[in-house]
């Protein structure tokens, strides 16, 4: 009898680590389901005349759904947003009565702020990867994602010292945009960065100067 105890318990002593290791899975952290990017604007593909200024920007926000695959580290997250591209620098779209639209330059005028905006309702598709989890509860994160935009709202804006003036619905800029993304980082505050590939603007009084214009951002994006 002791033979076999002793048997069982050395036979149980070899198979403790293998089954140990048996047990060490993967569980998939669950995902956010918010995200807010803010990221400086930037423009490729202008021929002449546009001169941004620093405080050109975009700012987003996307609410997904997460799916993961299976016991894996990658999950798919698909949603709506919400964006606004304010393009600061010196160039100004203005709006006669009868609607008429013409581009204005403002290099070497005195003005407070001046700025054209576009605004999108968009659609967003990810693919996330995320490392195990430390002990403090972090880990790494790799999101690569598409979106497609449709224009929502188009307007020109400038404000001197003597007055202020916008005008709404300005045509010209596209009706969707879509790019690539990446959000990289550990935690909650992650870097940003979009890559354009749609057009900014395709008719009206910017071209043919703005005929290949595209977008790049690079930014923060703070996910929850």
């Amino acid at each position: 009898m002791k033979q076999v105890y002793f048997s069982l318990l050395f036979v149980a002593s070899f198979l403790q680590p293998i089954l140990s290791y048996g047990q060490d899975v993967y569980i998939p952290e669950p995902g956010e389901g918010f995200s807010f990017n803010t990221s400086v604007l930037m423009v490729a593909g202008v021929t002449e005349g546009f001169t941004p200024a620093l405080m050109a920007n975009s700012q987003e926000i996307q609410f997904l759904r997460e799916h993961h695959i299976g016991l894996t580290h990658f999950g798919v997250a698909f949603g709506l947003g919400y964006s606004g591209h304010f393009y600061h620098g010196n160039i100004h779209i203005h709006v006669d009565e009868d609607g008429t639209q013409s581009v204005r330059d403002l290099t070497g005028q005195d003005y407070n702020s001046n700025r054209f905006a576009t605004e999108y309702l968009d659609g967003s598709l990810e693919l996330r990867y995320r490392s195990k989890v430390n002990k403090n509860g972090r880990y790494n994160r790799l999101y690569v994602g598409g979106v497609l935009g449709y224009k929502v709202d188009a307007y020109s804006y400038q404000k001197t010292d003597s007055y202020r003036v916008k005008f709404y619905n300005v045509d010209g800029f596209n009706t969707l945009r879509y790019g690539l993304y990446a959000k990289v980082g550990r935690g909650q505050v992650n870097l940003f960065y979009f890559y354009g590939l749609s057009q900014i603007v395709t008719s009206g009084p910017m071209l043919p100067g703005w005929s290949n214009a595209t977008s790049q951002n690079l930014g923060v994006s703070i996910t929850l």
